[in-house]
This record gives structure tokens, C-alpha cells and sequence, in this order.
């Protein structure tokens, strides 16, 4: 099994390669052309993302390869019939404000992908999933939250959306790409 990646350490991948990408955001929209097709391209994807590749550019090529590897785990963990899927977000240490906002690029980046899926009319979904993409672009378009970056209830609201989100992710994502089965008997 592969190394997990570390929010920090993508971010700042992708910061000094120069893509115009947040590391929440491009998760997210790996998660939206997965959920429309699971079997989506991932080399497509990353040239939809960097359309400029840039050849000797070695920071770039690792960029790159960071990209790669948030379109791998989340082509994985989607998939995980344990749903162990999560999130690519900031770490705790993080100031509650930069997850939040964080969290609203993945809500975005979410319908981005989904979007980019050819999934555009949501009247064709099932409810719940229309619902869940209702409330994920209201999250992720609503501003600024009001919360107290010292406040241990402005804490519990924030894990309380992030869980939402990621649960109504798996939900989508088995009512769009139900997981198949496995045909062993346990």
C-alpha cells in the first residue's frame, strides 16, 4: 500500500510547480469525473488541469505526478468497500478558517468535476444526490462562515459540514457508481 499524502506537503507540490490548483479543489474534482465514470482518464484529467505542460519543467513533472497520485486515491478510496474515503483537507494545526475555506474549494472543485463528467441537470438524479449537490453548492458559494477561531462549537459545526460532505459523497457515489460486489463468499 502507498504512502498516504499529506495536505501540507501537496499543497505546497503543487504551489511550487506554478499549477493555478488548490489541493482541496483538484481532489474534489477528481471525486466528480470519478463519481460520473469511474473508469475516467486520468491522463486527460491532468491535461485538462495543466494544458500547458512545460517538458524540462522538473517542478512541474512533480507537480504532476502529485496530481496523478489525488486522482489514484481517490479513484481507490471511492471505490473502498470499508468507506474509508475522506476528504483531502488541511490538518488540524490549520487555522479553522483555512479549512473552512478549504472545504468550500472542495465543494466547488466537487461540482466542477461532476461537471466536467457531463453530469449538468441534476433533475435527472436520484433525490438524494440532488439534494446532497444542492447543499454542496450552497456550501461551497455561501461566503464566508461566521465562526470563532477559538471556539469549540465553531470546531464541532466545522467537523459536523466536513462530515456531512463526506458521507453524502459515498452516497452519491454508490447511488451513480454503485461498487461492485465482490464474489467472494465470506
Amino acid at each position: 500500500m502507498d504512502q498516504a499524502l499529506n495536505y501540507a506537503d501537496v499543497a505546497d507540490c503543487l504551489d511550487r510547480a506554478g499549477l493555478d490548483v488548490l489541493a482541496s479543489e483538484v481532489h474534489a474534482i477528481a471525486c466528480g469525473i470519478l463519481i460520473g465514470n469511474i473508469s475516467a482518464d486520468k491522463i486527460k484529467w491532468v491535461q485538462e488541469l495543466v494544458p500547458n505542460l512545460e517538458a524540462g519543467d522538473v517542478l512541474q513533472q512533480q507537480g504532476v505526478r502529485e496530481l496523478g497520485k489525488l486522482f489514484d486515491s481517490a479513484q481507490r478510496d471511492l471505490q473502498d468497500s470499508q468507506l474509508r474515503f475522506e476528504l483531502f483537507l488541511p490538518d488540524e494545526e490549520e487555522s479553522l478558517v483555512s479549512r473552512m475555506e478549504a472545504l468550500q474549494d472542495w465543494c466547488q472543485g466537487l461540482i466542477l468535476g461532476l461537471t466536467m463528467a457531463g453530469i449538468t441537470d441534476y433533475k435527472n438524479l436520484p433525490e438524494d444526490s440532488r439534494d446532497l449537490l444542492e447543499d454542496f453548492v450552497n456550501i461551497g458559494t455561501s461566503g464566508e462562515f461566521d465562526f470563532d477561531a477559538d471556539d469549540q462549537e465553531s470546531e464541532i459545526a466545522y467537523t459536523d459540514i466536513s462530515q456531512y460532505v463526506r458521507v453524502g459523497v459515498l452516497l452519491i457515489n454508490e447511488e451513480l457508481q454503485p461498487m461492485k460486489q465482490s464474489n467472494t463468499i465470506h
